[in-house]
């Protein structure tokens, strides 16, 4: 059941306006604090769109209205991950050949201008090489595929080369850029409610959590419809300082909630107050941006990525 703070409208999820633990601490006049800005899913392809020099860039203002908000203390575990797709790739002497001359034909002018030439030249070196291949490596491929056709195991022709003559072929070891990583990250409270209405307020964080973790069952247009599920909530994660963006912490882009995870017992024994609630709760909530990031995004002078 949805809390009663909770009003749903139409083709929307529902609004909850503010929650915060602790509940009485004015975090944005003057202190450090993280804030949980949550929005419905906007399908990054529902419409035609330009690219254009700020395409890569997630904007907050295109998520609409927000559906609400949370405000938690700084947890003790900020840290900032970055990283990159890196993979070795061994080419052969054609390959890397082949490779070189594409470069060389390409480089020489604009991409577009030098491709044709660039594919008819690397064709040419292909041939070449090709012509040129030692008929040992010749040799060599006609056995291994003659072995294993005849079950005779599963040579390669560096089994074949190393057992023979002792080498195999120079792999020509390049480390080739893959692509870039979406950044992951995850955050930890303990929230231990000093009242009623703070373990209140402790409950409805728990709930809207969980609400934004989850799908919601039937279409935009009709919640009847049980051939579709929507896509649950985004939230945009932001280090505060009083009113303004810490400038010392990494920012986040607009993310999606991929671990959500609880413990009624954090201090190893079930106990709670006369209201039922526990004495204790901690949450553990992890997070995948929804975009990537540039390096043209950093800055050194404000709050930055």
């Amino acid at each position: 059941m949805i809390p009663s703070t909770l009003t749903a409208t139409s083709g929307s999820s529902p609004s909850f306006g503010q929650l915060r633990y602790p509940k009485d601490v004015a975090y944005e006049s003057y202190m450090d604090y993280v804030a949980f800005t949550f929005y419905d899913y906007k399908p990054p392809f529902a419409a035609e769109t330009a690219f254009g020099p700020s395409a890569y860039n997630a904007s907050v203002s295109s998520l609409g209205s927000s559906k609400g908000s949370i405000l938690l203390y700084m947890p003790e575990d900020v840290e900032g991950e970055y990283g990159a797709s890196w993979q070795d790739m061994n080419l052969s002497n054609m390959a890397r050949g082949a490779l070189g001359t594409f470069g060389a034909a390409a480089g020489g002018s604009s991409f577009v201008d030098g491709i044709g030439g660039a594919i008819k030249r690397a064709s040419d070196t292909l041939g070449q090489v090709g012509a040129n291949m030692l008929d040992g490596t010749i040799a060599a491929n006609v056995l291994t595929d003659a072995l294993g056709k005849a079950n005779f195991g599963s040579l390669t022709v560096d089994d074949v080369f190393a057992s023979t003559t002792g080498q195999v072929l120079n792999p020509n070891t390049e480390v080739l850029y893959k692509g870039p990583k979406t950044r992951n990250f995850t955050l930890n409270f303990k929230m231990v409610p000093r009242n009623a209405a703070e373990a209140t307020d402790i409950k409805k964080i728990i709930h809207y959590f969980k609400s934004a973790t989850l799908p919601r069952f039937g279409s935009a247009g009709d919640k009847k419809n049980a051939s579709f599920i929507r896509v649950p909530q985004i939230v945009d994660v932001t280090f505060k300082q009083g009113s303004s963006n810490h400038p010392w912490v990494n920012q986040f882009k607009p993310s999606a909630i991929t671990s959500l995870n609880f413990s009624y017992t954090p201090d190893g024994a079930w106990a709670t107050l006369p209201n039922g609630s526990p004495v204790a709760t901690t949450m553990r909530i992890s997070f995948q941006e929804l975009k990537m990031l540039y390096a043209d995004e950093l800055s050194v002078s404000g709050a930055t990525y």
